[in-house]
């Protein structure tokens, strides 16, 4: 498209339009909209192992990546195309060399990098296979089970957040609490409501040595998963995962740490799961909660993180907590949300935690029943 104004005066409008404000905002939706169809793109480039490969041998030619990859040089010649149109690859006229910087390596190719980015793009698939059942939403209600999710939904959603855990979880997160912080070092009882795949306990157990985890998830193949990964691991004696409602963890007062990573706002019931929380932690427990990194409010979120999660939240979290006749919350959610929900399960002493992250925010919460003295501040 050109990028001189065009003349858009035969078009009917209900009111005048500025047409360079016309021309500027058509390129951004345009820009938008490429960026929603080269998405696919990502996706192939990440599932096909492609950005992993140039990584890894430097400088090549189409010809060259189809050797190493065993695709056809005919897609592979479209799909760098477009790669490079996007500036991801690097490109030499000269020579047909691709090439990814290290810096575009990091988001694109290397999985232990806490900027890596291709779980996020393993998730394209199932955004976009389930909008007719999105549409019949919009006009009947309810919403769409995670149990129409493919694997690449689970298994992208733990690729997108491991990078965090094992980069942050125990060097940055938990050192943000020094209670808790010391507590896992002598012996602590933990528990991860929502675990997932188990990603973020495994971390935890592996630096912890004295302290015992369970997960508690409600999708059985993930529960299955996790329990595979801790055995793999050599932490079974001290790791497990279980099949459990969030809103329904035993009521024994029993845990040191209870911890939701970017879970509470997909839940049924974010108000049931912290009543569970608070009849499961023990006097001087903490709970932790990391939830995505937004504003309260719609107009502070004005932005490209309130854009993406505002979207995956339309996508997938929202509606899938629909789907089960849940609160629906979003992604969201926002502190004033989380501390109204805490509150109203009697955990008072709510505070966000000193941690900066791009897409991420940190809350911890005390628990201080009726009748017990000050509760532990959990470093917060």
């Amino acid at each position: 498209m050109s990028t001189s104004p065009v003349d858009l005066s035969a078009g009917k409008a209900a009111a005048p339009a500025d047409l360079h404000k016309v021309h500027d905002f058509c390129l951004k939706v345009v820009g938008d909209l490429a960026a929603a169809m080269s998405g696919p793109l990502l996706y192939l480039g990440d599932r096909e192992g492609l950005f992993k490969t140039i990584a890894s041998q430097g400088p090549m030619t189409v010809a060259e990546l189809a050797k190493a990859t065993g695709l056809q040089e005919r897609y592979l010649r479209e799909w760098s195309a477009a790669m490079v149109a996007a500036d991801y690859l690097s490109y030499d006229p000269a020579s047909g060399k691709l090439w990814l910087l290290p810096e575009r390596a990091m988001v694109l190719a290397n999985e232990t990098s806490p900027a890596f980015v291709g779980g996020m793009s393993q998730m394209i698939p199932d955004h976009y296979r389930l909008l007719p059942k999105l549409r019949e939403c919009m006009h009947q209600g309810g919403g769409v089970p995670y149990s129409d999710f493919s694997q690449d939904t689970f298994e992208g959603t733990e690729r997108l957040f491991g990078p965090g855990y094992a980069n942050f979880m125990t060097q940055a997160w938990i050192p943000a609490m020094p209670e808790v912080h010391r507590k896992l070092q002598i012996g602590a009882r933990v528990a991860d409501v929502g675990c997932g795949r188990g990603r973020a306990l495994l971390e935890l157990a592996r630096a912890f040595p004295r302290s015992s985890f369970v997960g508690f998830d409600s999708y059985p193949p993930a529960v299955q998963y996790a329990n595979q990964q801790a055995q793999a691991a050599g932490l079974g004696e001290r790791l497990r995962f279980e099949l459990r409602a969030s809103d329904a963890l035993p009521q024994t007062h029993e845990f040191d740490l209870i911890m939701t990573c970017d879970s509470l706002h997909d839940m049924h019931s974010p108000e049931g799961t912290a009543r569970a929380v608070a009849g499961a932690l023990k006097a001087d427990g903490t709970w932790f909660i990391i939830e995505p990194n937004m504003a309260d409010r719609v107009e502070d979120n004005i932005n490209s993180i309130g854009k993406l999660f505002y979207s995956v939240s339309m996508l997938q979290c929202m509606t899938c907590s629909l789907a089960s006749g849940g609160a629906g919350y979003g992604a969201g959610m926002g502190a004033g949300n989380i501390a109204k929900v805490t509150a109203a399960a009697g955990l008072k002493n709510f505070s966000k935690l000193p941690v900066e992250h791009p897409f991420n925010q940190f809350f911890a919460v005390a628990f201080q029943p009726p009748g017990a003295g000050p509760a532990a501040p959990g470093g917060g």
